[in-house]
């Protein structure tokens, strides 16, 4: 149910944002760059397609799609641009370290717009080397990613702690929900590495993330939570490589401002859960 609504939320927050973000930029001219219309246009442009596509009239490559190896793979024979725009709901994240690879090797930058979610703002956002921050971004990670298995293992278990012979399966592979967890920090943990971005960027999120769902009367499987990356984290580990920053989509508390608000259950200031995993839990949707 979700992806249907990617589209038409993006294309509205984009309608409401010219106001918003110029009063927010005289409120903070230092910290958040100015819009460019070029930049708009495109971004503009890109919002109403979907797929890869080139926008020659804006010497542009449009990704707006989740992260599968036909469409990365298109995007490889391209010819180059003078700007990749991405916006995308993620995908797998060793599929999504193949992608990165494909721009490592492309010279164009990176516009974020849209939602730049799950792998997309895991993988792909701190692979870039030239980074663009359109103020229709979304950012979030997608899972409490970093949780370890006496955590994981309790949090599925209604707290029980884990056996001996727990620990054992699942070191040897046999506790499938697990392995598949454990796979995806180990490619995370490969990708910062490979891209000389610190470990932190991914581990402060899912700590944040765990510590809020904690406090939150209902939980779901950890791998429903997600967690929005705001500016100030951008700037702590991809600083460097951020050549332009708007004020983008950041937190709950910006009424008016943030995607999915309507089929979404926010649990703190920027982690939330969608509607239908949070009802899927049993949890009661206000």
């Amino acid at each position: 149910m979700r992806n249907m609504f990617h589209r038409t939320l993006v294309f509205l927050a984009w309608l409401l944002l010219p106001a918003t973000a110029a009063a927010r930029a005289q409120e903070s001219p230092s910290r958040y760059d100015e819009p460019d219309p070029a930049l708009d246009a495109a971004v503009e442009a890109c919002l109403e397609t979907e797929g890869v596509t080139v926008l020659s009239e804006h010497d542009s490559i449009c990704y707006n799609s989740a992260i599968y190896p036909e469409q990365f793979l298109k995007l490889a024979n391209l010819p180059e641009t003078r700007r990749i725009i991405i916006t995308s709901p993620g995908g797998n994240v060793a599929t999504a370290r193949m992608m990165s690879r494909i721009i490592d090797q492309r010279s164009e930058s990176v516009v974020i717009a849209g939602p730049c979610m799950s792998a997309c703002a895991m993988v792909i956002l701190p692979g870039a080397d030239q980074l663009y921050i359109h103020r229709s971004a979304h950012i979030a990670v997608h899972g409490i990613a970093m949780m370890g298995f006496k955590s994981w293992f309790g949090w599925l278990k209604q707290g029980a702690a884990p056996t001996q012979t727990d620990f054992m399966m699942a070191s040897l592979g046999y506790n499938l929900g697990y392995t598949t967890h454990k796979s995806g920090q180990d490619h995370m943990q490969g990708h910062l590495a490979g891209q000389h971005v610190d470990q932190a960027y991914i581990d402060l999120i899912s700590e944040r993330m765990e510590t809020e769902a904690e406090a939150h009367p209902c939980r779901v499987d950890p791998n429903n939570y997600w967690g929005m990356i705001d500016a100030e984290h951008l700037q702590r580990f991809l600083g460097g490589r951020i050549v332009h920053m708007e004020d983008f989509d950041q937190s709950w508390d910006e009424p008016g401002r943030t995607l999915y608000r309507a089929i979404t259950v926010p649990i703190a200031e920027q982690t939330y859960i969608f509607s239908e995993d949070y009802e899927d839990a049993d949890c009661a949707v206000d």
